[in-house]
């Protein structure tokens, strides 16, 4: 359910950790330019390939992140908890969504339009400031986990035999792939 009051908006994201330094100006225009929503468990936030044209702010529970296998089931990527950016791509690329976000649990989701963010970051905006803060936060742990990862892969037990180093190696390419494609 989308919740589109102003001042329902405003009392849910002055108790937001990441906006605690942020005026009561700057937090009303975040409220006017976005939207909220209720989400149960298992409820669609977003679908794999969908256009990219909001950013989403977790405010209170976790969404889970999932790709489309050819295979068979989908693969759980990773989750976005509260205080976490999600989407964050449709501010810097415009192409489809790389995963489906859905509900872990109850949860409660800031909506900002791409083209909100947009304005924002044009005019020096502090919500833009705070939010590329925390988007370059993520980004940069998704990174180091990722490098993590791509490190082990390269730390292969050379006395195995063949099939389990074979099977090592395949299990630590489907884990890079997976953090690759979630963004984390």
């Amino acid at each position: 359910m989308r919740i589109h009051s102003e001042a329902a908006i405003f009392s849910v994201l002055e108790t937001v950790p990441i906006f605690q330094n942020l005026d009561g100006d700057s937090i009303r225009e975040l409220a006017v330019a976005s939207s909220m929503s209720e989400l149960e468990d298992l409820d669609l936030l977003f679908k794999e390939g969908e256009e990219a044209n909001e950013v989403y702010l977790v405010i209170k529970g976790s969404i889970r992140l999932t790709c489309d296998t050819e295979e068979g089931p989908s693969i759980v990527v990773g989750y976005a908890q509260s205080g976490d950016v999600l989407g964050e791509m449709a501010i810097i690329d415009p192409a489809p969504r790389s995963a489906t976000a859905r509900a872990a649990e109850s949860a409660v989701v800031l909506h900002i339009p791409a083209e909100a963010m947009t304005g924002f970051l044009d005019k020096g905006h502090p919500v833009a400031q705070v939010l590329l803060v925390a988007v370059r936060q993520m980004m940069t742990h998704r990174i180091r986990i990722l490098n993590q990862r791509i490190g082990a892969l390269f730390l292969i037990d050379h006395e195995s035999e063949a099939a389990d180093e074979a099977e090592s190696v395949a299990s630590r390419l489907r884990e890079i792939w997976s953090m690759m494609r979630s963004g984390g």
